[in-house]
């Protein structure tokens, strides 16, 4: 053999072992879960092609939730293992219960990187007399075909044993449904399932790369409908491709939430009440949230889009510079339960009121928060947004009861102003000192009796109070509550609080706008508060239970996105529901 001939044949051995060893490499990588933390799962969800536009809400896994718990076994210690093992069989019988699949068996084998879930409708039937059916739709996409058949082939004749089965065309895809069947409810076979089995299901495969599954045939009809006239679904929407676009990549879930069709399924808006098509106030109509897997928790990055995209004077201006820091966060306490801050509130009042401000579960809040200062004029808003402006918090603080505190910048606002504004609603104020600090306090006066025979007498109540702090006013709810800010400086502040800090450093530039909660310690009284909170939570477990502090931020805007961040703390030890 000539040696160049030689050479030549060792160089493409090499080569074909360095392709190898390349492509053995790559596909360790690829299957490593720890990939998820840096590249995330799929680009985006290819599933939004069978979910109509009215949805109240989609949610999609970009990776197969098998590697997700395997990500999570790896970042979880090892003396708490046993019980992330407990939570991953708890969803698999969840399955198994629900439909009646077993995801080692009959999903895994052809499950690829993407499952959808949506809401598609609040009540399929439109009729209130017989309580809301709502639609649910799962899409599941393919990377074998063959077990997929095999895994609904097998599905069908488990449920075939006690109902009835319906077969039907649409749009050239065959699709499959039940319902229960008295003569199969008498028969001996017992289904793998339990009070959360679907009454009905219906079931289609779209090609070879989707599974479709849902509650209700009609739900599987409009989601085929969806797919046929794309100008219906949520891929070609043009604020949903601006998101996916505008969105950090590397995600591993993604959310849509059509804000006013989620409030009605969620019973929070009065359905039965016409609204106008733009209402003022209603501004903010689609919420999108894209999902990055973090070592310790979740990081969304959320865009929302208006009613109507061009109006962007509704939207509030993007900051002009972004701050890791807002000093009135240095006067909470570190144990503030609730925290909002940012750098003109003034300006934040206004746009709250244009953007969310006509929904009713906005307009509850706002009237709660301002009867806690016994402030129940529909004018205030607009009033306080005049006198307050400049860099602001407020924050809810802990006790029983609970005590609330707002932190202006006293070189912009006008106390005076709301002063006078208190005294209008008939609340006494004075000038009041304790040693150095001098203090103003809003009362209310009242005639009561300790019996029917008792004479009269006069009580005080103490509504709220505010006095200067450094360059700042503090307003309080109570005396109790005013102590707390004054004594924070021996306590630490909410800013240097420890798992604060750390949220604020999950975003890459948290913005003038900040909002904090302690899920943890808010949970029994927002569940006590929001009945269908607990619903919600209820559904999300066991994801729910581990949910820590959550910290949101402004983004700089596009043209006609609000952009944001949302960092979410997930702990092993799981809040309990009370």
């Amino acid at each position: 053999m000539k040696s160049r001939t030689f050479y030549s044949a060792i160089a493409l051995v090499a080569g074909f072992l360095l392709l190898v060893g390349v492509g053995g490499f790559w596909g360790l990588t690829a299957q490593n879960p720890r990939i998820l933390l840096t590249q995330g799962g799929q680009e985006q969800p290819l599933a939004a092609q069978f979910v109509p536009r009215q949805s109240p809400l989609m949610i999609s896994l970009l990776a197969r939730p098998d590697r997700l718990w395997q990500l999570r076994q790896l970042l979880t210690p090892a003396n708490q293992r046993f019980e992330a093992r407990q939570e991953w069989q708890f969803l698999q019988r969840s399955l198994e219960d629900l439909v009646g699949w077993n995801y080692e068996a009959d999903v895994r084998p052809w499950l690829d990187e993407e499952a959808t879930f949506a809401v598609t409708g609040a009540d399929l039937d439109h009729d209130a007399s017989n309580g809301l059916q709502p639609g649910y739709l799962v899409i599941l996409s393919c990377r074998d075909v063959v077990a997929a058949r095999e895994a609904l082939h097998r599905l069908w004749q488990q449920r075939a044993a006690q109902r009835s089965l319906v077969f039907e065309t649409v749009s050239s895809i065959p699709l499959i449904s039940d319902r229960p069947s008295l003569m199969g409810s008498l028969a001996s076979f017992s289904p793998p399932s339990s009070d959360l089995a679907l009454d009905t299901l219906a079931t289609a495969m779209v090609g070879d790369r989707y599974v479709l599954l849902a509650n209700d045939g009609q739900v599987l009809r409009q989601a085929i409908a969806a797919y046929r006239a794309p100008d219906v679904n949520w891929a070609q929407a043009a604020p949903y491709h601006e998101a996916i676009a505008t969105l950090p990549a590397n995600r591993v879930g993604w959310m849509v939430a059509n804000i006013p069709s989620l409030l009605n399924w969620l019973g929070i808006e009065d359905t039965s009440v016409l609204q106008p098509i733009k209402p003022d106030g209603r501004q903010a109509s689609l919420l999108f949230i894209s999902f990055q897997a973090l070592a310790d928790g979740l990081l969304g990055n959320t865009a929302i889009a208006t009613a109507a995209p061009s109006a962007t004077a509704s939207m509030l201006p993007p900051p002009t510079t972004s701050s890791s820091s807002i000093a009135p966060l240095t006067l909470l306490p570190d144990s503030t339960l609730f925290a909002t801050a940012g750098a003109d509130l003034s300006q934040q009042l206004q746009s709250l009121s244009h953007n969310i401000g006509g929904y009713q579960i906005t307009q509850q809040a706002i009237a709660a928060l301002l009867q806690a200062w016994s402030l129940d004029a529909p004018t205030a808003p607009a009033e306080l947004a005049t006198a307050l402006q400049g860099e602001y918090a407020l924050g809810r603080l802990p006790g029983s009861p609970s005590d609330w505190a707002l932190i202006a910048q006293s070189a912009t606002a006008d106390f005076a102003t709301v002063d006078a504004f208190a005294a209008a609603q008939g609340l006494t104020v004075n000038q009041i000192t304790n040693g150095d600090q001098p203090i103003t306090a809003w009362t209310r006066l009242s005639l009561s009796r300790v019996s029917s025979n008792a004479p009269l007498q006069l009580t005080t109540q103490v509504v709220a109070v505010h006095t200067p702090v450094q360059n700042y006013e503090v307003v309080s709810t109570s005396l109790a509550g005013l102590q707390q800010i004054l004594q924070q400086s021996n306590q630490g502040s909410l800013e240097n609080e420890t798992t604060f800090a750390h949220l604020v450093e999950q975003l890459a530039s948290p913005g003038q706008e900040l909002a904090y909660l302690d899920w943890p310690a808010l949970l029994p009284t927002l569940t006590q508060q929001l009945p269908w909170l607990r619903v919600i939570a209820g559904a999300a477990q066991p994801l729910s239970r581990h949910l820590g502090p959550i910290l949101i931020s402004s983004q700089p805007s596009s043209s006609s996105l609000t952009m944001g961040a949302i960092a979410i703390q997930l702990r092993e030890n799981p809040a309990k529901m009370s």
